[in-house]
């Protein structure tokens, strides 16, 4: 497993802390904490993403940390003591003009972070302020400005978002009680608003566009003030979150059904006891869990990367329909079918006022209904259907974003994909979608809808 340490994350003094789920703390304390042999599911979260003050460059994940690597050319021989290394890079525009810090990534040194006293970056040679503690060897591979990207995101992380969206991206900072809808809670990995297909994690884009749009009709401002590598480290960061956040779930996943505190009841009331139940968590947190935890890994690594692969966006087969009365009309005519049944949830005039509104829903992880009539999410709580009437859309209002609202859906939401529908059916939808606000009726006199005359 190669990490990179990001030191120098916190500049304030105040110091604040990741916290893990409910569903980590709802394991047997043995499950969290692990054994001498074998780490729980609280030190595998650390080991791979760190705490705020000391980050963690996992080089699995498609993150740009930020930094660079080089290699150990040389060194003086003859002396226990190495306080002398030279560097190589793969090409002339990465030789730093100035070095502060070296951190070794692999080889005997790995881990250590050394301090520069003298930088000649003529020769490559960086004079140490101390000696190494072991002996480096030709080829190892150092990082220099290690997580820059990374430190920068936490910054201004904390000083913008945080206070909405929670230190561990939970969506339940200090604010997050007095807002509706809730701040994002980025830990299932799963973002609404995107340009990729329904299957596809979120993009570096869809991420840019909120941080610079917001999100109309909510408290997620814009800051397009911000520039552009401000952007950058912020949307990495949000994406490091997120990875920490899905990367504990699944691990929780893997020990849940066996080893949470209510399995532990119901299996000690079913007569086992519970030394047993331990020894047996002990073995497969040895045996077996290292070989998922590896694969959680992987998975993580290879569903947001190809998010931003250009196969993994909703790409329209045909352009836009043109915008017509006859369209309208059409895309009316789908919006009341059985086959989209729009009005189930959105209602027949795009109130946001269907039927569905007011059902009791089962959660899906309990298998209890819901204590609260109408639509839920993956985080609990309840959604209202977009009011059509009002022309405020959350993800976008271009064509192409309502496009892909009804190609993707709403991921995490009861908004479901339509992917099967002729492409030119979802471009009559789009055209009827947005002249509801306008018309009571598709090809009507222009009369106003209630709700748009109101305002």
């Amino acid at each position: 497993m190669s990490l990179i340490l990001v030191t120098g994350c916190s500049k304030s003094g105040l110091e604040s802390s990741f916290v893990y789920s409910d569903r980590t703390l709802s394991l047997v304390s043995e499950a969290q904490t692990g054994f001498k042999e074998s780490p729980g599911v609280k030190k595998l979260v650390d080991e791979r993403f760190g705490d705020p003050q000391n980050l963690r460059a996992w080089q699995k994940l498609p993150i740009d940390f930020g930094g660079f690597t080089g290699t150990v050319e040389s060194f003086p021989e003859g002396g226990a003591a190495i306080k002398e290394v030279t560097l190589a890079f793969e090409s002339e525009d990465l030789i730093p003009e100035e070095l502060s810090l070296v951190q070794f990534v692999n080889g005997s040194c790995s881990g250590q972070v050394a301090s520069v006293l003298r930088w000649d970056a003529a020769s490559r040679t960086a004079t140490l302020s101390n000696a190494l503690p072991e002996t480096p060897a030709p080829g190892d591979i150092v990082s220099i400005g290690a997580g820059d990207n990374l430190k920068m995101g936490r910054g201004l992380y904390q000083r913008h978002c945080s206070h909405c969206h929670g230190t561990s991206g939970d969506g339940n900072g200090p604010t997050a009680q007095y807002l509706y809808p809730r701040p994002r809670d980025y830990r299932h990995g799963v973002f609404k608003f995107t340009t990729t297909n329904d299957q596809a994690k979120v993009s570096r884009d869809d991420l840019t566009r909120v941080l610079r749009q917001g999100i109309p009709g909510t408290y997620m401002p814009s800051f397009l003030l911000l520039a552009d590598n401000e952007i950058h480290s912020l949307v990495e960061y949000v994406r490091f979150l997120a990875i920490r956040g899905e990367f504990e779930r699944k691990v929780v996943n893997e020990l849940s059904s066996d080893y949470s505190l209510t399995a532990m009841t119901n299996r000690v009331k079913g007569g086992e006891s519970r030394s047993d139940i331990i020894s047996e968590l002990k073995t497969f947190m040895a045996d077996d869990l290292p070989g998922y935890v590896n694969d959680i890994g992987d998975e993580l690594a290879e569903s947001w990367s190809t998010a931003n692969d250009e196969e993994a966006l909703v790409a329209p087969s045909i352009p836009r329909i043109p915008d017509s009365p006859e369209s309208r009309r059409r895309g009316r005519e789908l919006y009341l079918s059985k086959t989209l049944n729009c009005a189930d949830c959105h209602g027949i005039y795009g109130r946001g006022d269907g039927p569905q509104t007011t059902i009791y829903e089962k959660n899906p992880v309990t298998n209890e209904l819901y204590p609260e009539p109408g639509l839920h999410d993956v985080w609990d709580n309840v959604n209202q259907p977009r009011v059509l009437t009002q022309g405020i859309f959350r993800g976008g209002r271009r064509p192409y974003d309502l496009f892909c609202r009804l190609h993707a859906g709403i991921k995490g939401t009861r908004m479901p994909s339509f992917k099967s529908v002729p492409h030119e059916d979802i471009w009559h939808v789009v055209n009827y979608v947005l002249s509801i606000p306008f018309e009571v009726e598709p090809g009507a006199s222009g009369q106003a809808s209630t709700d748009a005359a109101a305002e």
